[in-house]
């Protein structure tokens, strides 16, 4: 399933009604999608209904809805029209038919919207181009205000399609239905928070319509077991690769020890950790699996011919910002070995000094503030317009792979770009990321970069939301994502192994 901008999603709909799908047809099917959900709402909380419909194709939808409320079942039924009649072709259409059947018309005015227990916001879709205000900001204070279930048609109404951001005001849903794909504004900034829980329609619209464009492939909990690196009978500890972690300096030990436990619960061959000698005194205790080294001598020539004998190098864990750690950096960059920079190893990269491009495989794990030592951009501005954040970054560190941090996570490497939108606020807790890195780095030793990415992602996020079942948010500890990843693992290969 592709996530698109709102450009793309409105041409997707345009090319599908010149393959042959009337638009009128496509808006039956949202319809139906609709009501899937309408129903099962109106089950728990209640059948008094009220659909709230614009004067554009998302008010067209609502009347296709109600068309089938009518129909199906006995609900007390209410269409507020707001915004005037309908304005195109297909949305008259329905709106038409609508204005037939025995039911309540009436304007966004006369309405108490405290007397539904479902609401439907069929108000306005991605086609919103300028900030709601006046007697639609009073519809939609009122619909937020109300109390009842509300679900959003194919995007919350106020909410931006491209970035999420809230345009003057904007329906909080409990739950949204999109149509033919996702739209990034369901998946970023705001939107999050006022989309609920997004289901995706097809509309019967062919996948290789939407495979042609360049948005992002959304990612679900069941594809972890597709990108999980196989493993096999016949096998050995070398099989699944050897990996060196350089970090846990001055008083960090903790991050680069997370890092550690999380690559190894995740199949990793080998780990060796490089760090200083209390860390390492610590690591014995914690993680006797890892093997250690000691931190070079600064510009100790025979540090790069070390790092070659590894598969895989992740730095920056707890590493520092001085000139050691620079010196670290650089090497590793320098270095003919696949590498993956996290943390510290994000700020040292994205200093003045100017780094040459790198040729063997490497992956860039920033959130946002590391993202913007990166691209010398200010945070503010990569929130707000996350593809042209991903573009950018793209053009940026070409020849990698980028996972690019946030709410939802986005993990490209020029070619695929992918979006994973799991995960909730306990995850917002330093050492998180530290888990996030030695999972990829674990994986990463026994597979490719990108399912590698991919995989971490997915893992890191189903931990997260495991956990949640069993206790509370603000006492999620990132030492608890790594004790989850043995169940989650299960569930996901289904104790069956790789013969």
């Amino acid at each position: 399933m592709k996530v698109l901008n709102k450009k793309q999603a409105r041409d997707l709909d345009e090319q599908a009604q010149k393959l042959g799908i009337p638009g009128v047809l496509l808006m039956a099917y949202a319809a139906e999608a609709l009501y899937e959900r309408v129903s099962a709402a109106a089950q728990k909380c209640g059948t008094r209904i009220a659909v709230v419909c614009g004067s554009g194709n998302n008010g067209g939808d609502g009347y296709a809805l109600v068309r089938l409320l009518v129909q199906r079942q006995a609900f007390s039924l209410c269409v507020v029209k707001a915004g005037g009649d309908a304005k195109s072709n297909e949305a008259k259409v329905f709106e038409q038919l609508v204005s037939r059947l025995d039911i309540s018309i009436v304007n966004e005015s006369d309405v108490n919207f405290n007397s539904f227990d479902v609401i439907v916001d069929c108000l306005f879709g991605i086609g919103l181009d300028r900030d709601i205000s006046g007697h639609y900001a009073q519809v939609i204070q009122k619909m937020n205000a109300s109390g009842a279930y509300v679900i959003a048609c194919d995007i919350a109404s106020g909410i931006n399609a491209d970035d999420g951001h809230i345009m003057g005001c904007a329906v909080k849903a409990r739950e949204t239905v999109s149509f033919a794909c996702g739209k990034m504004g369901l998946y970023t900034n705001e939107g999050i928070e006022h989309s609920g829980k997004i289901t995706i329609a097809d509309l019967t619209i062919p996948d290789c319509l939407s495979a042609s464009y360049d948005g992002l492939s959304l990612l679900f909990k069941r594809d972890l077991r597709r990108f999980l690196p196989k493993r096999h009978i016949h096998s050995h500890k070398g099989s699944y690769g050897k990996l060196l972690m350089i970090g846990g300096r001055h008083g960090m030990s903790g991050a680069l020890l997370l890092a550690a436990q999380a690559a190894l619960r995740c199949g990793v061959g080998t780990c060796t950790l490089m760090s200083d000698e209390l860390t390492l005194k610590a690591a014995a205790a914690i993680v006797p699996e890892a093997m250690q080294l000691r931190m070079p001598q600064l510009h100790d020539p025979a540090f790069s011919k070390l790092l070659a004998q590894y598969d895989v190098i992740a730095i920056g864990n707890g590493l520092g910002r001085d000139d050691e750690a620079a010196w670290l950096v650089e090497q590793v960059w320098q270095s003919e070995c696949p590498a993956l920079f996290d943390g510290d190893a994000l700020y040292v990269l994205g200093q003045p000094k100017t780094h040459s491009d790198r040729r063997s495989p490497y992956i860039l794990t920033p959130h946002p503030k590391e993202l913007s030592y990166l691209l010398s951009m200010e945070v503010r501005k990569i929130l707000k317009s996350p593809s042209e954040t991903l573009k950018r970054s793209e053009r940026a560190f070409s020849g990698g792979v980028l996972v690019l941090k946030n709410t939802s996570t986005m993990i490209t490497d020029g070619q695929h770009r992918y979006l994973y939108p799991g995960g909730n606020d306990g995850l917002a807790k330093g050492g998180s990321g530290d888990v996030l890195s030695g999972m990829i780095s674990g994986f990463w030793a026994q597979s490719t970069a990108l399912s590698a990415a991919v995989c971490g992602v997915i893992l890191h996020a189903y931990c997260g939301d495991l956990l949640t079942l069993q206790m509370s948010a603000y006492a999620l500890l990132p030492g608890d994502l790594i004790k989850a990843i043995p169940d989650v693992l299960r569930n996901v290969i289904n104790e069956k192994r790789v013969r």
